[in-house]
This record gives C-alpha cells, structure tokens and sequence, in this order.
C-alpha cells in the first residue's frame, strides 16, 4: 500500500484529497442550495435545522478525514513545515483581528445586499442554529472545524499548487471551493464568503502562516453557534 501511494502522481494526490475533504459537503451544500431555490426536492424535516446531533455528526465525519489524508500525505513525504511555522503566541492577535474584521465583513455584506434591494437571507436564518446547545459540543466542533477547512482548502491547496501554478490561481481556486461548500447560506453567505476566501488564501499565500487563520475561524464559528 505504501509503495503504491509513493507512486501516485501529484495532480492524483491533489484531487484525491481535495474529493475527500470536500466532495461530500460541497454535494450536500448544493443539495440544500437547490432545494432552498424550489430546483430539487424539498430536504426532509430539520435536515437544514444545526442541533447537537448534527454537530456530533460534524465531528464523526471530520476527525476520520483528517486523520486519513494526515496518514496520506504524511506516506506522500508532506511534514509540519510544509504548511508554515507552528502555532505561537504571536497569531493570537492576528488571528483575533482577522475574526473581527471578518465579522464587519459579513454585516457589510448584508447591509449592502440589502440596500440594493436583493431579497437575501442572513445565513444563520437560511441554516437555523438550535438555542441552548452546550458549550463544549460548540468548543469542540468550532475547533475541528476551523483546522479542518483553513488546514485543507489553505493550507494544503496553496501548499501544493505553489511551485506549480501562480499564486492567483491558488488563490481563485481555494475560494472557489470554499463558496461550493457554503452554497447552503443563500445569497447573503455566497457574497460574503467570496471576499473572506480572497482575503483568508491570499493571507496564507504571503504570510506562509496558517494559525491566525485557523483561530479566526474558530472564533467565528463558536460566536455563530453559541449566539443562538
């Protein structure tokens, strides 16, 4: 087996990880996507609806992707250092400022979505967030999370593609996938993911630095799920 995965062409390595990590909820997003545009049938009751069951399932399909492509590309030759320096004290303020300027982003878009007259949704009304989940799921699911997407759809995408193609076209690809697996947020996500992709991939292109990203990240997504 392992002899077999040495073999295997870069372009093989790159779009087998890419499918892995992200074929599943790319096809699960324009699922909803359609169904919310009335093209495909409707979802079943509550299966756009975030409850602690959906979020454990999160973690459930998450920490075995991560651990599988880890294995990978660890057989493939890829270490650590690949993806940037380890984390430090000094991506703390980064990473902070990043979720914060990020949040206004987010507003921003809905303030001028709404000022040109487009009937857009906030995302977390397009994906309702059930009150009261606990604390620790929302830790937990934040965390994952936020390392498995800017790890993957930053990291390792602009990682592989940087001796082999400009650094735009990393870029434009890295937020190409990030907006195909946030089609589910309406209009409203859509436009707001397209500018955080640019900013978060280009970040990570000059920076070489992957933790300020992943912490914003976090941040953002605990904010969103704990604010219900």
């Amino acid at each position: 087996m392992g002899h077999w995965i040495k073999s295997l062409s870069d372009r093989s390595e790159f779009i087998g990880v890419l499918t892995l990590a992200f074929g599943w909820t790319i096809a699960s997003s324009l699922s909803m996507a359609l169904s919310n545009l009335g093209v495909a049938p409707p979802q079943p009751a509550g299966a756009q609806t975030v409850d602690p069951n959906w979020l454990a399932g999160v973690l459930c399909m998450e920490i075995p992707i991560l651990a599988m492509i880890g294995l990978f590309l660890r057989e493939r030759g890829w270490t650590w250092s690949r993806l940037g320096a380890p984390p430090s004290w000094r991506d703390m303020l980064p990473g902070l400022s990043l979720a914060l300027g990020t949040a206004l982003l987010f507003w921003l878009a809905q303030v001028i979505a709404a000022s040109v007259g487009l009937e857009t949704r906030p995302p977390d009304e397009a994906v309702p967030v059930q009150a009261g989940i606990g604390w620790p799921l929302i830790l937990a699911v934040s965390a994952v999370n936020g390392f498995y997407e800017e790890a993957l759809v930053c990291g390792y995408l602009i990682a592989a593609m940087r001796d082999k193609r400009s650094m735009w076209t990393a870029i434009h690809l890295s937020t190409a996938i990030r907006v195909a697996y946030h089609l589910y947020q309406g209009d409203v996500g859509v436009i707001s993911i397209v500018p955080m992709g640019l900013a978060y991939a280009w970040l990570y292109a000059v920076t070489g630095r992957l933790w300020p990203l992943v912490l914003a990240h976090i941040v953002l997504d605990a904010w969103a799920l704990g604010a219900a």
